[in-house]
């Protein structure tokens, strides 16, 4: 086959193409997170309603309940929506309740004609809640500190009415860990990044708020009745527009999330994504796209140019890509809290660049079913 460029031209082009790709990323995106201060001066006025929906979780609620009741927040409460639980998750709730005033219990009882996941939980939960502004989180997370809810709740400030925070895995020992970790932390690199930006696409149901109004007035919930999740990403991506949604990134906004027990509830997670990824927007499907595309061209051109015999070429690449993209990637990762996690970044990309795909192309085989 006749190729109309030689090969060491060609890969060069694509060089260029990936590089100029990645710089929008870069230098557009991520560089908000990455170079900007993070702090805001938390809001202690705003009256805010916690929601939690809980299935079979009686002991992180009786781990979480008393750190959200000791919010230095002036008007708050918590509703916990027990969402069919066979254990006695709703008997501990009904024991908190005489001692903690701002607890406010809602009980959803099974009921073996329906099966649904967690959007009507959440629903109920926020039909509930007295204020109209909603902080979510998941009954397997821990504030980082008395500060979360007035933190976030600045996100509120200048009109806005959703906003997207940052909810990291905890720190463990051991393979699943480090992949869940270094996952959750460069997704919210992007994520929020792309918020900050005027972007927003997605926000995760363990650290988000939003208005009662734009709940009920998305029709992403009904119309994806039938995905057994992603209601948070889905209605994100569907009312999220730059002038009514904020992103919130300083430290004492964060809500750890309980590490993931072993690889394969891991690995069924994510795949579970994938099945919620493909209703987002189209534009925002093809900027997620792009950018994994990019870097993976890249490193393809850089080895196709080292073994072309085009060493000064590959160095132009990889140059760029070692001291300009990849200090920027990892300063916002810093920004985040990724801790030393950072100097792994390279491995971890490599990996990340194979491994999704391949998950991606088991979900057009095996559909997943499982939401918890």
């Amino acid at each position: 086959m006749h190729l109309p460029l030689p090969p060491d031209q060609l890969a060069f082009i694509v060089l260029c193409g990936a590089l100029v790709v990645l710089a929008f990323f870069h230098l557009v995106i991520f560089s908000r997170l990455a170079f900007r201060d993070q702090r805001v001066e938390p809001d202690r006025d705003l009256p805010v309603s916690v929601v939690i929906c809980a299935r079979n979780e009686r002991f992180a609620l009786q781990q979480l309940i008393p750190l959200l009741m000791d919010q230095d927040h002036r008007e708050f409460e918590v509703v916990v929506v027990n969402d069919r639980s066979d254990d006695d998750t709703w008997e501990v709730l009904q024991w908190m309740k005489p001692d903690l005033p701002r607890l406010k219990p809602v009980n959803i009882q099974a009921d073996e004609k329906f099966s649904y996941g967690k959007k009507i939980a959440l629903g109920v939960g926020i039909r509930s809640a007295k204020h109209p502004h909603v902080l979510l989180t998941d009954a397997d997370c821990l504030p980082t500190g008395r500060d979360w809810i007035s933190t976030m709740a600045a996100g509120f400030r200048g009109g806005k009415q959703i906003v997207i925070g940052h909810s990291p895995y905890e720190k463990q020992g051991g393979l699943t860990n480090l992949l869940e970790r270094y996952d959750g932390l460069s997704k919210a690199v992007q994520f929020i990044s792309f918020a900050k930006a005027g972007f927003p696409y997605m926000g995760v149901g363990r650290n988000l708020g939003y208005t009662h109004d734009v709940f009920f007035s998305a029709k992403g919930p009904r119309r994806h009745h039938h995905l057994m999740s992603g209601d948070d990403d889905l209605l994100i991506n569907e009312v999220a527009r730059a002038r009514n949604t904020g992103a919130v990134a300083d430290g004492r906004s964060y809500m750890t999330t309980r590490a993931t027990a072993d690889l394969t509830t891991w690995i069924r997670r994510k795949r579970r994504h994938y099945t919620t990824a493909r209703y987002y927007r189209f534009g925002h499907q093809l900027l997620l796209t792009l950018l994994p595309l990019a870097r993976i061209l890249l490193w393809a051109a850089v080895i196709a140019l080292l073994a072309l015999g085009r060493p000064l070429q590959a160095a132009i690449g990889l140059g760029v890509e070692l001291l300009v993209f990849m200090p920027i990637f990892m300063l916002a990762m810093r920004r985040l809290g990724a801790g030393g996690i950072i100097w792994l970044s390279l491995p971890l990309e490599w990996l990340f660049l194979a491994l999704e795909p391949l998950l991606y192309l088991s979900t057009l085989i095996i559909k997943p079913r499982r939401w918890k």
